[in-house]
């Protein structure tokens, strides 16, 4: 391990971890305070978090598998999403007791859907734009990264079934759940990476002593994930009072101010690793919280919304919902398919960005239908014009099968 460190940069985690404090002390106080001014608080808490699992993140990379390490900082930095999630299909479940027709039923899919859009139509470009306006050049995983794509793939391909069940089964939900697991264990045989070059406050807590780098590591995990559930749900909230008295449609505050808000953390970090390390870890990042979303936060739907209603229930699906399941399962598989060769130019960037907030103008239900049609026909036309993209995919998919531990970065 390479180390760039001065004891000044003590400063900088201090400092993070004091930010968050004002956030703690209002969540469990009675002050009455306005909803942007609090927002604005628990916002500042969730960026001071972001920084503490940046670094922990970086110096665990240390004793344990890079990808492990980035798993393990996608499940915490992706908790207000799951805490808004929850709470959604919680009152879902609710709802659909007394009517079955509920509007907060729709609101799930309309979270979920648009979290995992965020991070793909937003998160990705900002981390390629932000290493080549650093750099000057395209992001490249000369190691590749086989693990996360194939198993991103799969679960985009799973998330497809719910278009044929028109809802999301409780077996489904399984089988999601299962593939993440198997994720998670197949992240955890890899090996830690020798040739790691870490700087700042990482590289001060990577060259502690082994039990006082695992414990500060450890710490610096349980903190922010602390304040990250203590500040999510009250920054969300904040977030749509002020849109609700600015005129926002509820809809539209659930589907994308509310996975802003909550994927903050995670682009947060992301951007971090890409404007100071390695941008393949910033990207790796996204994809491994993509994987989380794509198959625990859609599985955690059915099983949250039936122990709200009481009993084992698939999570129905309107014909709204299902195209929104279907614009963000386009979305995944063009932005796989464009990674295929491991390599991301500013202009494969800039074409998810420009298309992202394109279909931001087009909410009806009819232009989702021809955004996701556009998304699959490019899909298909990348391939046709590069079946090499195929191919990588493919020996990827092959590599993870035959497990072969994912490269490290």
């Amino acid at each position: 391990m390479r180390t760039t460190r001065t004891r000044s940069e003590w400063r900088w985690v201090i400092l993070a971890a004091v930010a968050c404090l004002p956030a703690v002390a209002l969540r469990f106080s009675e002050a009455g305070v306005e909803p942007a001014l609090a927002s604005l608080v628990y916002g500042v808490a969730i960026v001071g978090a972001a920084f503490l699992l940046s670094w922990a993140a970086e110096a665990a990379q240390v004793d344990i598998p890079s990808a492990l390490a980035i798993a393990i900082l996608a499940i915490i930095t992706i908790l207000p999403e799951y805490s808004v999630e929850a709470v959604l299909a919680w009152k879902a479940g609710n709802a659909f007791a007394v009517n079955p027709g509920a509007p907060e039923i729709g609101y799930v899919a309309a979270n979920v859907t648009g979290a995992n859009r965020l991070l793909i139509g937003l998160g990705w470009p900002v981390v390629v734009l932000a290493f080549w306006l650093r750099r000057r050049h395209p992001l490249v995983a000369v190691h590749g990264l086989p693990l996360e794509m194939t198993v991103l793939l799969v679960a985009t391909l799973l998330t497809l079934l719910v278009l044929v069940t028109r809802s999301v089964p409780l077996w489904l939900a399984a089988v999601l759940i299962g593939v993440y697991l198997w994720y998670l264990w197949s992240s955890s045989r890899g090996k830690s990476a020798e040739d790691l070059e870490i700087a700042g406050p990482a590289a001060l807590i990577g060259g502690l002593s082994p039990l006082r780098r695992r414990s500060m590591v450890l710490s610096l995990f349980v903190y922010s994930a602390a304040v990250i559930v203590v500040a999510a749900e009250p920054f969300v909230e904040g977030l749509i009072h002020t849109g609700l008295k600015l005129g926002v449609d509820e809809f539209m505050l659930i589907q994308w101010l509310a996975p802003l808000a909550s994927e903050a953390p995670e682009m947060i970090v992301a951007t971090l690793y890409a404007l100071r390390i390695n941008p393949v870890i910033g990207i790796r990042a996204l994809i491994s919280a993509s994987v989380n979303q794509m198959t625990v936060l859609i599985g955690s739907m059915p099983v949250v919304f039936s122990l709200a209603l009481g009993q084992a229930h698939s999570f129905p699906l309107g014909s709204r919902q299902l195209e929104e399941f279907l614009l963000t399962a386009s979305l995944s598989l063009f932005a796989i398919v464009l990674f295929a060769r491991m390599r991301l130019t500013p202009w494969h960037a800039l074409g998810l960005l420009a298309f992202f907030f394109a279909h931001l103008f087009f909410p009806d239900e009819g232009q989702r239908l021809v955004a996701s049609y556009v998304l699959l026909g490019l899909t298909a036309i990348t391939l046709a014009r590069d079946p090499g993209r195929a191919k990588a995919l493919f020996s990827m998919a092959r590599s993870v099968l035959r497990r072969v531990p994912s490269g490290q970065v």
